[in-house]
């Protein structure tokens, strides 16, 4: 009798457009497809920390509607990053913009980020257990940018909320982690889709999950900030594309115009991690299944039982 090959999902990063994830949770469970090992980069970290802790679609989704009810989560101020249709606006709300844009600016040119530490620390704790990352359900694995030695840094243990924090800590937007000599930043700075991370579990079907598999249209650049954020933008955008290879199947959830900083559209983001899932079912059963009669091949006499005697 063998054993169907372990599963890993491997969720990348992306803000608000990681709610696709929960989504592709739901739908894994509606399919009867099993998950064994999760690892989580930024936004996969949350979502997918919250399911190894309580495997329950359901529940990652409740618990995620009410933080995004909270208080913390108003006093995140994410509405400030978000920008406007210029063809559509007005004066005042061109206005508007650029003061919010002021605001931003002059905070992060005063101290290492725009939301507070205090703040940040208020949000995970609504989101995140205090346990071990060894007390997860589900095993799970996060990654951070270690800036102090210029590499890719995977939590295997130590407390779970820590470090989630630190692999969604955006540069200029959440707070560095300091870890002992380690300062940490958001993973997806250096691997956006953590599928080498989910082999780490013991994953042997990586099922990677990428919401930004698209890059963003050109818009003519008005400033050396927004030719540098472009930059930025393929550069990443690249080293994702080579890195994703990496997986044995990739789910790439349509996120259509919505903004990384915009939460407002979370029911568009989970349906389509669920429409995704759905799109590519015979995909990953057939992937599954290939797996299976590879194993079996590879077995002693091709994998044939003996006859009782």
């Amino acid at each position: 009798m063998f054993s169907r090959p372990k599963i890993g999902l491997a969720l990348g990063g992306g803000a608000a457009r990681g709610l696709s994830h929960i989504g592709v949770l739901e739908a894994f469970e509606e399919c009867g497809l099993p998950i064994d090992v999760i690892a989580g980069t930024s936004m996969g970290a949350i979502v997918g920390a919250m399911y190894a802790t309580e495997p329950n679609a359901a529940a990652v989704k409740g618990r995620f509607t009410n933080y995004l009810q909270s208080e913390a989560f108003k006093d995140s101020r994410f509405d400030y990053l978000i920008g406007n249709n210029h063809e559509k606006e007005g004066f005042f709300d061109w206005l508007s913009q650029f003061a919010r844009k002021s605001v931003f600016y002059t905070l992060i040119m005063t101290r290492n980020s725009f939301i507070h530490k205090e703040t940040t620390r208020q949000n995970f704790a609504l989101l995140i257990d205090d346990i071990d990352l060894v007390e997860t359900r589900l095993p799970f694995c996060t990654t951070a940018l270690d800036l102090v030695r210029g590499e890719e840094f995977i939590f295997r243990e130590g407390s779970l909320r820590q470090a989630v924090t630190a692999s969604c800590a955006i540069p200029g937007l959440l707070p560095p982690v300091e870890l002992g000599d380690r300062f940490l930043i958001d993973g997806g700075w250096i691997n956006a889709v953590p599928v080498a991370a989910a082999r780490y579990l013991g994953a042997e079907v990586v099922i990677g999950v990428d919401v930004y598999s698209d890059l963003d249209p050109f818009v003519q650049p008005d400033t050396a900030l927004d030719v540098a954020a472009r930059a930025e933008a393929v550069t990443r955008w690249t080293l994702t594309n080579k890195l994703c290879h990496e997986a044995d199947c990739l789910l790439t959830p349509e996120a259509g115009s919505n903004h990384w900083a915009d939460f407002s559209q979370f029911d568009e983001a989970v349906a389509s991690g669920r429409n995704e899932v759905y799109e590519h079912l015979p995909t990953l059963r057939k992937l599954i299944r290939r797996k299976l009669r590879l194993r079996r091949a590879a077995a002693p006499h091709g994998g044939a039982r003996k006859r009782p005697a």
